[in-house]
């Protein structure tokens, strides 16, 4: 392989910080975790080498904090925790035992406001969707096709409602124009409507980016990993963004930005993860 055609060729002339200032921000599906059978081990490398340089690492997903919290256990991470699309950042404190030893922050809505709104816009305008609030257990497995464990903890939602739009597009675009009045939004996600607050994965980075910056006295040097259009945002707003190469997700264009290295990795899923951090790792001064 020529040098030039290497996924790193960006990273020829690029100047890499030390690592005392990294905070790294990744995706989860398709990306940290392999796209068949949801396992991070071929990334087990480079989580260590970022655990041994003290390398905070922000898992951030569509997932709810229950699901997440489980996945920081085993990757035995404190950093915060970046849940369902940006809506809630949660961050490690002992003192709150009863949500699972995490403080909770909304940058979006909280659950209750959503679930009243979308009741009362159902009510009033009799839209035809179906919620993860309306579901019992067996509903949302049989939705989802998750476990029955996956199902309990995907079901402790915090910030965002899954939806089955079941009614014309010609009226989603008059309920959306009505949850925008209401505070909310309505984002499309893989399988289901998404219904949250005026919030994103990238404003919650940079919340946790703007919280590591006043603590070091230093500005963060930002690394985003994604294999989706989902985190097209997250990746722009980064100092390095890595693609991760998934052909199974649609493909989706960078902005120009000189000012940004991009990476696009030919390995797939965790492989590529791993390459990746390795070599950033490997020219970091």
């Amino acid at each position: 392989m020529s040098h030039s055609s290497s996924p790193f060729a960006a990273l020829d002339n690029a100047t890499i910080p030390s690592p005392n200032t990294w905070l790294v921000f990744t995706d989860l599906d398709g990306t940290l975790l392999d796209h068949h059978d949801y396992c991070y081990t071929p990334a087990q490398e480079a989580l260590d080498a970022l655990k041994a340089q003290q390398i905070p690492l922000m898992l951030n997903s569509s997932k709810t904090l229950a699901e997440l919290s489980a996945l920081a256990d085993a990757l035995q991470l404190s950093s915060p925790l970046i849940a369902e699309n940006g809506s809630v950042i949660a961050w490690k404190d002992t003192e709150y035992k009863e949500q699972g030893g995490y403080r909770i922050e909304w940058t979006g809505a909280d659950y209750q406001t959503i679930t009243e709104t979308l009741d009362q816009l159902r009510r009033r305008h009799g839209y035809q969707f179906e919620g993860f609030h309306d579901w019992q257990l067996s509903d949302i497995r049989q939705h989802t096709g998750l476990s029955e464990a996956a199902a309990q903890a995907s079901q402790q939602r915090q910030g965002t409602e899954p939806l089955l739009w079941h009614d014309s597009a010609e009226k989603r675009e008059l309920f959306h124009a009505q949850l925008q009045e209401a505070g909310l939004k309505l984002k499309k996600g893989g399988r289901f409507w998404h219904v949250m607050g005026q919030t994103d994965k990238v404003k919650a980075m940079q919340q946790v980016a703007q919280h590591y910056a006043a603590q070091w006295q230093a500005k963060p040097f930002v690394i985003a990993l994604g294999d989706g259009p989902n985190d097209q945002a997250m990746l722009a707003a980064a100092d390095v963004a890595v693609r991760i190469h998934n052909p199974h997700s649609s493909a989706f264009e960078l902005p120009d930005n000189p000012q940004q290295i991009q990476i696009n990795t030919e390995k797939t899923g965790p492989y590529g993860w791993n390459e990746t951090l390795l070599h950033l790792l490997s020219l970091s001064s």
